[in-house]
């Protein structure tokens, strides 16, 4: 999230950002207090337009989807969401158990983890927010793990 802002204003630098047709997420970072926000906004031809944001749930849903997938929403946001609905990976995965990476890992010294690598928790970090994992493949490593990213590998 953090580099070059996408668009500058007096108000705000937007940090990122996902839009469907107009319909916008925005992560700003506001300049009188220096906080990231989130702002759901409306932007018709280019110009954001003020009123709020009207979308049928499936449209919003959508939205959504984009906003994390390009990086809008902190992992600590993700998580806490994935936690509120009830659908928390992290509660799931015990020590032991089998994951694979729902997104690429680069790693500290350089070399990344495709998305689908396989790996086995070999640590739980506090209640779950992130995982200690040992993978075989593509090649060795042991990496941290934010929950997000993890998807637990049913047992045969």
């Amino acid at each position: 999230m953090e580099g070059r802002p996408m668009r500058s204003t007096r108000y705000a630098d937007e940090i990122a950002s996902a839009d469907e047709g107009g319909a916008r997420i925005e992560r700003l970072r506001i300049r009188a207090t220096g906080a990231d926000e989130i702002r759901f906004s409306w932007w018709k031809d280019g110009r954001f337009q003020a009123r709020p944001l009207d979308l049928p749930e499936d449209d919003l849903l959508r939205l959504l989807r984009k906003a994390i997938d390009e990086g809008v929403f902190s992992e600590v946001f993700v998580g806490n969401l994935r936690r509120m609905l009830g659908s928390d990976v992290s509660a799931a995965i015990p020590e032991h158990s089998m994951v694979t990476l729902s997104d690429d890992l680069a790693l500290k010294d350089g070399r990344s983890l495709p998305e689908g690598a396989r790996g086995a928790v070999v640590f739980v970090h506090g209640d779950g927010e992130a995982y200690e994992v040992e993978f075989i493949e593509p090649f060795h490593a042991v990496a941290t793990v934010p929950a997000p990213s993890l998807s637990r590998i049913p047992e045969a």
